[in-house]
């Protein structure tokens, strides 16, 4: 939420500061007419702050042409003032739009993510027979592995993307320092982190069997 909000701030300032300059610059121009026009297309467009901001606004926003602006500037006041509107345009457009359309996709990724860990927790007390009313109580391998072949395991692994033939490699993985079980909560985290492509695991598995290598191969030095 914070980061819409300062992309909203930026936007809202980039049009007031254009809007004033906008103002100003036709403003200059009408005044060294000989003849002022009030009816002009320019002072409709820019005829006052407000204006000038409305203006902006509807030319990002789809409300008309943004050609049917820049053409007038060019033509009636300097190439270099329908330069800087193009540039406004792009900006606008490519930069802070975008900015926004990203902040709303990383809100829904999110929400998805959540919704998904829920989905996956229920599956996972339902596949090892446990209750959300103890939720630290851990289960260990042997238990794991006994219900490896019930029709809730296979739907928590579906969901998970991943193999049953790498459980045992799962809970190896979850399990640092030789821990002896885990929560339901962290079988959940462990599952979700471990998503992706096969070479995923595999590092993972790599890591936490050489972990216990080193491991042994302390407690035998000591030893």
């Amino acid at each position: 939420f914070s980061s819409f909000c300062w992309t909203s701030s930026l936007l809202i300032l980039l049009i007031y500061v254009l809007a004033v300059v906008m103002t100003e610059v036709v403003a200059d121009h009408v005044h060294s007419l000989t003849m002022p026009q009030t009816d002009s297309v320019l002072q409709a467009w820019f005829g006052s702050t407000l204006t000038s901001s409305h203006t902006l606004y509807q030319a990002i926003m789809g409300g008309f042409d943004w050609q049917d602006v820049s053409k007038p500037l060019i033509d009636e006041i300097d190439p270099v003032v329908g330069l800087v509107f193009a540039v406004y345009i792009a900006f606008a457009m490519l930069v802070v739009l975008n900015l926004v359309t990203g902040v709303f996709v990383d809100g829904a990724i999110k929400m998805s993510r959540a919704d998904k860990e829920i989905e996956l927790t229920s599956k996972a007390y339902r596949a090892l027979g446990r209750t959300a009313d103890n939720p630290d109580q851990e289960v260990t391998w042997p238990e794991f592995k006994s219900q490896m072949e019930t029709d809730a395991m296979a739907e928590f692994f579906e969901a998970l993307e991943i193999s049953r033939d790498r459980a045992e490699d799962l809970f190896r993985i979850l399990q640092p320092g030789g821990k002896v079980g885990l929560s339901i909560e962290e079988v959940v985290a462990g599952g979700l982190m471990l998503q992706g492509p096969a070479k995923t695991m595999d590092i993972a598995a790599l890591f936490s069997y050489l972990e216990a290598s080193l491991n042994e191969m302390n407690r035998t030095i000591i030893d």
